[in-house]
């Protein structure tokens, strides 16, 4: 079959204005009508009649790179172009790209509920004329020429990434490193391909480091940058609505597709580098406590922080655990082989909120030998952890560096820490700030908070005398 035809059939250099200036015009609303007239056809008939709107959208299409991104703002059809390339090259049809046919391919995104209404209805609309069949039951796309997607969900952990070979994975959104890493080692040996369409949203990230560079480490991904005014399909008064409701600190993200250290940010302090460490062999004397934060619907987190002799502190490994309580448990027990385990700590709520087959989860691991005790809960317990990890980020006096550090193998937490916010109101300039964390997704952060909130400490190693005393025949020892 012939390569598709992914040309830029208006190109706004000749007007001598970018899309931006171009709104207001009348040379804007001309096109405006001529991409509603190409949206429709794509709506239609599918992918043959998909194209760019500009050469940026273009040069990350044609892109032969084995890693890529399309860095946009909301509404600016980073998707359906990421989609586009994905399904150009599962049906065999990319005008670049020449990899073999049939593929395996993923397609993942934060859960499920988006998958369905945002890459899934734009694979499905693209390959219309391509797919035999979609497996909703299985989550998987079915093509004529033999490839099959598979959609996957970042929700279910980087566990569920460990798979056979793979030729293409298109990421939409940011995915957790673990994932994003595992999902390299699947394209390696078909020297595949891994493409990510996404706002940027949670400041720099460690995909900011590989598409940019940290000053000292090689630019890995290729990536292209878009705006909200590059979708010429968008009326005006419609984009004017939308970017009055960005603070000014979200407009370079979610209009422009720029990488910014968003407002809010509970640990604006925190840096890869200075807070974390690679990972080096603990000293028997350290003491480890652990946090966890179960759930039913989604992985449970655990964290496990080492307290050593001079009040250093060290996050030395973290979990995200599926299964039953009696796996779960016996997972975290590994964890504990060879170390000197303090006290565990479990979110409150577990002991009434949190229920299996109508028994509470507590209950479920401290059966299975998880003596756990509860978070505080009440005013302020919350602030307290959080004020506690943020004293702890400081350097000491006495060496320099700060109190508590992560090992560089803890991709979620490190995550967490980066781009963890506050609740925000929408007038904080006639409102103050709000004093509510948005933890939500940011399961191995509550872990670690949980386990500040009652407060760890070390403690000398219990030994046994060398010889027991006499015992007295009247009372014993």
């Amino acid at each position: 079959m012939q390569p598709l035809n992914f040309d830029v059939p208006i190109d706004i250099d000749q007007f001598g204005l970018t899309s931006e200036q171009l709104i207001g015009t009348r040379e804007r609303e001309v096109i405006r009508r001529f991409w509603d007239k190409k949206r429709q056809a794509v709506l239609d008939l599918g992918i043959d009649f998909f194209q760019p709107f500009t050469r940026e959208h273009q040069k990350f299409l044609l892109s032969t790179e084995h890693e890529g991104a399309l860095l946009g703002g909301n509404s600016s059809a980073k998707s359906w172009t990421a989609a586009a390339k994905f399904t150009a090259i599962m049906i065999g049809r990319h005008p670049t790209i020449k990899h073999r046919t049939p593929c395996a391919g993923w397609v993942a995104c934060e859960d499920f509920s988006l998958t369905k209404d945002g890459p899934l209805k734009a694979l499905l609309t693209l390959g219309t004329q391509y797919i035999a069949e979609f497996n909703q039951h299985d989550k998987i796309i079915k093509y004529k020429n033999g490839s099959e997607a598979q959609l996957k969900s970042f929700e279910s952990g980087w566990k569920k990434f460990q798979s056979a070979a793979i030729d293409v994975v298109w990421l939409d959104e940011e995915p957790p490193e673990d994932i994003y890493k595992e999902c390299q080692m699947r394209t390696m040996r078909t020297s595949g391909y891994i493409f990510t369409s996404m706002t940027p949203l949670e400041g720099m990230t460690y995909m900011y480091d590989q598409i940019f560079g940290d000053g000292n480490e090689k630019k890995y991904i290729d990536a292209y940058i878009i705006s909200l005014f590059d979708n010429f399909t968008l009326k005006e008064e419609d984009i004017e609505r939308t970017i009055r409701n960005y603070s000014s600190q979200e407009k370079d993200a979610r209009i422009y597709g720029k990488f910014t250290q968003m407002a809010g940010l509970v640990y604006p302090e925190f840096r890869k580098g200075k807070h974390t460490i690679p990972r080096f062999k603990l000293s028997d004397d350290y003491v480890v406590f652990t946090g966890i934060d179960p759930h039913t619907t989604t992985p449970t987190a655990v964290v496990f922080l080492a307290v050593g002799k001079l009040g250093d502190e060290y996050v030395i490994g973290e979990m995200f655990l599926e299964g039953s309580i009696e796996e779960m448990s016996a997972e975290i027990k590994k964890g504990w082989l060879g170390l000197r385990t303090g006290w565990s700590v479990m979110d409150s709520s577990a002991q009434t909120e949190i229920k299996i087959f109508g028994k509470d989860i507590y209950s479920g691991f401290c059966l299975n030998g998880i003596n756990a005790l509860l978070a505080p809960k009440g005013p302020g317990s919350i602030g307290k952890g959080i004020s506690d990890i943020r004293e702890r980020l400081k350097p000491t006096k006495l060496t320099g560096k700060p109190k508590l550090r992560i090992f560089d193998d803890c991709p979620m937490t490190i995550k967490s820490m980066q781009t963890l916010t506050r609740e925000k109101y929408r007038d904080e300039s006639r409102q103050g700030q709000k004093d509510k964390v948005a933890e939500g997704r940011h399961h191995h952060h509550a872990a670690l908070r949980y386990i500040y909130q009652v407060g760890p400490y070390y403690f000398e190693p219990m030994t046994a005398p060398d010889e027991l005393p006499p015992m007295d025949d009247a009372v014993g020892y």
